[in-house]
């Protein structure tokens, strides 16, 4: 939860601004309101989002010389409003996350974010006690030193269960298409539409939350279709749903996508000319479905990345299992060791116009089996590893605080800097 209010106070500050596909979405409704000014004190709210089926958060703004006691009135679905948790100057029990710091209203409900031990300047209010299928409003009151009182204006989103976004389609045999969604909490299903035209219809419901997974098998060689997934559950006997994610397509025609599919390929020597044709299929969906036209390789390159980390987990029986030390293990099967998340993301950025290299370590590393990429954006290259979670890392990272070492011949000159936007994810 810290991580996530932590990201979330990050997108309040740079306006909402998307952090790439895969990126965690979040919010539902945003409003902003006026401000309402007493004295030399001043109290604004506004940027407001509902996520997870089961909580709120707005921001707010202070400006005052001190305060006795902030108060959080809520109004749900039009009623009246009511107190629903307050903040006191003194006594309030602060605890360190990430870079700030949180503590928690006497009623319990809502969680204050700040950037100091104090309820002050710019913060993150954050109610724990919504549920689905209910509007909610919120207005905050300050009590001043002398007893007189600053009201905000009102903000509202309505909490609705989360978009089901769809993070994984292909088609590997032509035969079947495999679907895999984002788990949204507090759902109790999941509905998947499909249409090859303009009509949707319903061919699968799924009645498990944590079920997250389909493979529509009554599909036909040579067609396209187009999916969407949708969340729902039940709120007071009656059913609710989430927003579609985005509508995401599955090609059985034979794919175009460019790469080394060949015998004998840099995505796994071994692979036979079935299994390069099936992490082809896979790419070609990678591409049509998550690469727009005009995105940067920055951007490219960022996708893929974290691609190979929604879709691909580490192959713990060893690398000689279900091909995980290939382009294949990591794509198609879904499992790999460093060489396969290394091969897989050469094939993604073959594809997609990013140049990339496959290196491998040499004796003198701390690890000398471990398999990285080095890829090119804004005309420098940098080390990029999906298993571990390094992105756009420099090389001197890469030897003095990972302790790696590689052959650098024939490899073009790697940035000694990490990229401005680069480093470790820890995905």
């Amino acid at each position: 939860m810290k991580k996530t209010m932590h990201n979330y106070r990050k997108l309040l500050k740079k306006n909402l601004m998307l952090a790439l596909m895969f990126c965690l979405t979040l919010g539902i409704g945003i409003f902003t309101n006026s401000v309402q000014v007493k004295a030399a004190n001043s109290l604004k709210i506004g940027n407001i989002q509902a996520y997870g089926g089961s909580q709120v958060a707005f921001e707010a703004t202070f400006k005052m010389n001190g305060y006795q006691k902030i108060e959080i009135y809520r109004s749900t679905s039009g009623g009246a409003f009511q107190l629903v948790d307050n903040f006191t100057e003194e006594g309030e029990l602060w605890n360190t996350y990430s870079e700030g710091w949180y503590t928690v209203g006497n009623k319990k409900k809502v969680t204050c974010y700040a950037d100091n031990t104090k309820v002050a300047g710019q913060v993150v209010f954050e109610d724990d006690s919504v549920t689905v299928g209910n509007r909610y409003s919120y207005k905050v009151v300050l009590t001043c030193y002398d007893g007189s009182k600053i009201t905000s204006g009102t903000v509202s989103v309505a909490v609705t269960l989360d978009t089901a976004e769809i993070l994984n389609i292909y088609s590997a045999d032509a035969k079947k298409v495999k679907i895999k969604w984002r788990r949204v909490s507090k759902a109790q299903g999941y509905q998947i539409y499909r249409t090859e035209g303009k009509k949707w219809k319903v061919i699968k419901t799924i009645k498990s939350g944590k079920k997250v997974t389909f493979v529509d098998k009554k599909v036909k060689k040579n067609k396209v279709y187009r999916y969407k997934v949708r969340a729902y559950g039940t709120v007071k006997g009656k059913k609710v749903y989430g927003n579609f994610g985005y509508v995401c397509k599955a090609s059985l025609k034979k794919p175009t996508v460019k790469g080394a599919y060949k015998k004998g390929s840099i995505y796994g020597p071994a692979l036979n000319n079935n299994q390069l044709m099936q992490v082809r299929r896979v790419v070609q969906s990678f591409k049509t479905n998550y690469i727009k036209k005009g995105m940067s390789n920055y951007e490219k390159a960022f996708i893929a990345f974290n691609y190979l980390n929604q879709n691909c987990k580490y192959a713990t029986r060893g690398w000689q299992y279900n091909g995980a030390n290939t382009a294949w293990g990591a794509l198609v099967y879904g499992e790999a060791q460093c060489s396969g998340y290394a091969r897989g993301m050469k094939a993604l950025c073959d594809a997609i116009g990013v140049p990339c290299y496959y290196v491998h370590a040499n004796k003198k590393a701390l690890n000398p089996s471990h398999q990285w990429n080095q890829v090119k954006v804004d005309g420098k290259w940098y080390i990029v590893d999906a298993q571990s979670g390094y992105f756009l890392a420099g090389s001197k990272t890469w030897r003095n605080e990972i302790g790696m070492s590689w052959d650098t011949k024939g490899l073009p000159k790697c940035s000694g800097s990490n990229h401005k936007r680069g480093g470790f994810y820890g995905i």
